[in-house]
């Protein structure tokens, strides 16, 4: 982007840095200083200015490409990505803006502290601002290759509650303890690709709500109507991922063409597959990243969540209360 960007990093407050950046990223979306399609900073050239840690701000950057507000590419850089989530963050941004002006504004005529007036703000809320029944706290496992982003968002729409996201490759890494996770969370969600793996990890320490997705029948025709032969690519967050996608192709008798799985992980085979395929079918989570590598090549390969899964979330939250 052409324009400074003029974020804070105060390690003496109480929350982390990454939060702190994160969220003051978050509020420059949604009030319209940082613009869809805009780049970020290099994380060293951000780490720089800010005197922090490169690996934070890679952190930072990681966090919103997880929740679905920028991509990330090798060698291109960081870009905010123009979509439902982005629309979704500019529409609470904004009135939350005016909100926060005027408590700031009054704050100062007080001559309140303001960083105290925040503290003190969040325990309040804690004592007084909840109305109505709690939220569940949901952990969702899931690996990195599918699209993680859709289930979460899907869970979160179903029932209303806190969802953590944590992946299994960190998991069989130790780079997090599963047991670590589990406290303090009602229940568990998992993908039909991992079920078993994850009530076996999981035991009988937590309940595991099962969930899938399927694609729409309008989409398999128009694959089902190219040539044969054709080279198809499924792309998605991981191979593991496209090769979902394919297999959901190949499930529905569509067996003329050549269908090939990559991922936005491995760049190098994915600039392969762009390069070599007739046609890229990308899901949501890297949907917009690809149509502007290949826009001539790519078409959207949106999931719909099972009308059982579906079900199945909200029955959950209103047999416990939740919603």
């Amino acid at each position: 982007m052409d324009k400074e960007l003029f974020l804070k990093a105060d390690p003496l407050l109480t929350f982390s840095i990454n939060t702190q950046l994160k969220e003051q990223i978050k509020w420059l979306i949604g009030i319209g200083k940082i613009k869809p399609g805009d780049m970020l900073p290099p994380a060293q050239q951000l780490a720089d200015t800010l005197n922090v840690n490169r690996n934070t701000v890679n952190l930072v950057y990681t966090q919103l490409r997880d929740e679905g507000i920028v991509s990330m590419q090798k060698g291109r850089g960081t870009q905010v990505l123009n979509n439902a989530k982005i629309e979704e963050l500019i529409s609470k941004r904004k009135p939350m803006a005016a909100i926060m002006g005027k408590v700031v504004q009054e704050a100062e005529e007080h001559h309140f502290d303001l960083e105290q007036l925040m503290m003190a703000g969040i325990a309040y809320v804690q004592l007084f601002g909840r109305k109505g029944a709690a939220k569940a706290k949901l952990l969702f496992l899931e690996c990195r290759e599918h699209d993680h982003i859709f289930y979460r968002h899907e869970i979160e729409k179903h029932t209303g509650a806190q969802v953590s996201s944590a992946f299994l490759e960190d998991i069989h890494a130790n780079k997090v303890k599963l047991d670590e996770l589990l406290n303090g969370v009602d229940a568990v969600v998992t993908t039909l690709n991992h079920d078993d793996e994850v009530k076996q990890m999981v035991g009988a320490k937590k309940s595991v709500i099962t969930i899938g997705a399927t694609v729409d029948f309008s989409l398999l025709l128009e694959i089902a109507k190219l040539s044969p032969g054709t080279k198809v690519g499924f792309v998605c967050l991981g191979q593991k991922g496209g090769q979902w996608m394919a297999r959901r192709a190949m499930d529905a008798g569509i067996g003329h063409i050549e269908a090939v799985p990559a991922g936005t992980n491995d760049m190098e085979t994915l600039q392969e597959v762009i390069r070599s395929a007739d046609k890229l079918f990308a899901s949501t989570a890297v949907f917009d990243e690809l149509k502007r590598i290949a826009p001539e090549k790519v078409v959207h390969f949106p999931l719909t969540l099972e009308k059982s899964s579906e079900k199945l979330l909200i029955e959950y939250s209103h047999a416990n209360g939740y919603k």
